[in-house]
């Protein structure tokens, strides 16, 4: 007998619900659909249990039925929150023995003990950035970031007390995921640069220096043509209805023209739907309605292939070509390794398709594949926990994610040693370049979407440098006889491909009481990611120094009440942990 599954909410949690559905801006018929079920999976809606606001929408541990004690449906079925304890840890092919097994077995001969706990989630964890003297270390280079991943994670992870894992904090991330208030670029650049300076809040002995480069927008809004890959093998069982309001909040914004195709895949890919019309609301529901959960095992390789060979097929010259894939990163069959990973989206990113990467996942993902993919293939990757996430990152930041204005983007930054004696890049720790990877225009990096933000924030200490070690061959001095302080150099690709470098010269006169606003925020959450991460640069930074600064940039921004889970409210809700 097939197992059937089964989710439960109380009735907050369902008109909770409906009302998501209906600020995407679904009809009262569609809202009605997407309620009824999820990946073939009834949804069901009860009084029983009291409702908390951090659930995502499936039975966590303390609502599961005691040892010992066997819940079914009236099917016979037991509900997905056991099986898929059960099931967790185990390896690949533990895992596809398993779900065969348990999807054939009836109730009564399921375990009768309770699961033990397991965290299989993979990183990178990274050193960090350390100080170098200007005259040892003359650039400064590292690639734009514009994920959001680990913030999302984060933020989600602070809102539920849950504990930290500082390998996880990628503090550009929570510094670039603010909306600061830059410059647009001119009419012939596709990005602008500009750049601010102000005291160190955890380091006396210290200055920051702030560069800001916004993206420019798109001119027009191109035609867009997405295959949507929707991981449902066992692992992402407790993630599916997270995982269709994702897809709805991307299906909610699709006009008349774009085309949209839905693609599952576990063990096996299956073709959902093909060459949908973004007007056609209606078939549009009725599609992500027809993804089934099938369990099994995650062959992630041929599911991308597939994805990638289908939009291929059917290329649009002129529009968005881009696979979206919903996933926990857990890749256990076909190409596994990071590395193989890595070889195998490089080949595809040379097809001018574009990636974008929704993740989902507690104790089971692998963020480190997930950020392997989206660096390495055109792409970008954002972490869906919660609802909040849904609405934040995949609704009104779509646009940004989805129309790339400048991809292959490489940051150089010179300091000038006659002002600068040591300086350190804050975050990017896994986004430094080497010269050679600088001038390589075949080195695969991130690109910037339509008015994305990319921040770098430098620590750095005035005077003049000395050379810390010395070179037997080669001699740098510092250049006085000028009011140059820095100079930025950027290295980027157009869409279309054609190789085009920026610079920026910034003047010491320019600097002078240059700071303002986005200096004031980008520092209270460089501070922040620093303490979270238990920085061995966080010098004297603290809960209470974090709370002084928190204070001083929500007056900076007018900012009376937090909005719920902003970067206010969340650096807010650590202070009082």
């Amino acid at each position: 007998m097939k197992v059937k599954n089964y989710y439960g909410m109380n009735e907050e949690q369902y008109e909770e619900m409906k009302l998501f559905y209906e600020k995407l801006g679904f009809e009262k018929k569609q809202v009605k659909k997407l309620c009824k079920k999820c990946f073939g999976a009834d949804i069901r809606k009860t009084s029983k249990e009291r409702y908390r606001p951090d659930w995502t929408f499936y039975r966590k541990k303390e609502f599961l039925p005691p040892v010992g004690r066997m819940v079914a449906d009236e099917d016979g079925a037991m509900p997905p929150a056991l099986m898929g304890g059960a099931m967790m840890g185990m390896n690949a092919m533990a895992s596809c023995r398993m779900s065969g097994f348990m999807g054939a077995a009836p109730a009564c001969m399921m375990p009768m003990m309770e699961p033990p706990e397991f965290n299989t989630a993979e990183t990178h964890d990274v050193p960090e950035n350390e100080q170098h003297s200007p005259l040892d270390e003359a650039q400064l280079i590292f690639s734009a970031n514009v994920n959001t991943a680990s913030w999302d994670h984060l933020r989600s992870r602070i809102m539920r007390n849950e504990p930290i894992d500082r390998s996880f904090v990628r503090i550009e991330e929570i510094i670039n995921s603010y909306r600061y208030d830059l410059k647009k670029p001119s009419k012939e650049d596709l990005f602008s640069v500009e750049a601010e300076n102000g005291k160190c809040p955890w380091d006396e002995a210290s200055e920051l220096l702030f560069l800001g480069f916004k993206g420019r927008k798109a001119k027009k809004s191109c035609r867009q043509n997405l295959a949507l890959l929707v991981d449902v093998s066992g692992s992402m069982e407790d993630n599916w209805i997270l995982t269709q309001m994702s897809i709805a909040a991307i299906v909610s914004k699709l006009k008349k023209g774009d085309t949209l195709s839905i693609i599952a895949y576990s063990d096996k890919t299956t073709t959902v739907a093909k060459k949908l019309d973004g007007g056609d609301m209606d078939k549009c529901v009725d599609a992500i309605m027809d993804i089934d959960g099938v369990g099994g095992c995650t062959n992630g390789s041929e599911g991308l292939n597939n994805a990638y060979q289908y939009l291929a097929d059917n290329y649009d010259q002129d529009g968005n070509n881009r696979v979206f894939i919903f996933t926990d990163g857990d890749f256990n069959f076909g190409i596994t390794a990071e590395g193989g990973l890595k070889g195998f989206i490089e080949e595809k990113r040379k097809t001018g398709i574009y990636l974008s990467i929704v993740g989902y996942g507690e104790n089971n993902f692998k963020d480190n594949k997930m950020e392997t993919l989206a660096r390495n293939g055109n792409g970008n990757y954002t972490f869906i926990s919660n609802p909040y996430d849904i609405l934040d990152n995949l609704w009104e930041k779509l646009v940004s994610n989805l129309v790339t204005v400048a991809k292959n983007v490489k940051i150089s930054v010179e300091l000038n040693p006659a002002y600068v004696s040591e300086y350190r890049l804050i975050g990017y720790d896994d986004r430094m370049l080497t010269q050679q990877e600088f001038h390589d225009t075949e080195k695969a990096v991130d690109g910037i979407g339509s008015q994305h933000n990319v921040v770098a924030l430098i620590q750095l200490k005035r005077g003049k440098a000395e050379k810390q070690f010395t070179n037997r061959y080669v001699k740098v001095d510092a250049v006085e006889q000028t009011d140059e302080f820095a100079f930025v150099e950027v290295h980027y690709q157009s869409p279309e491909g054609e190789n085009l470098v920026m610079t920026r010269t910034i003047t010491v006169k320019e600097l002078e009481g240059s700071e303002s606003n986005n200096l004031t925020v980008a520092g209270m959450l460089a501070g922040f990611g620093m303490l979270v991460k238990d920085s061995d640069y966080k010098g004297k930074m603290d809960k209470a120094l974090l709370q002084e600064l928190l204070k001083k940039a929500e007056k900076a921004e007018e900012v009376d009440t937090p909005v719920p889970y902003s970067h206010f409210d969340v650096a807010g809700k650590y202070v009082k942990s």
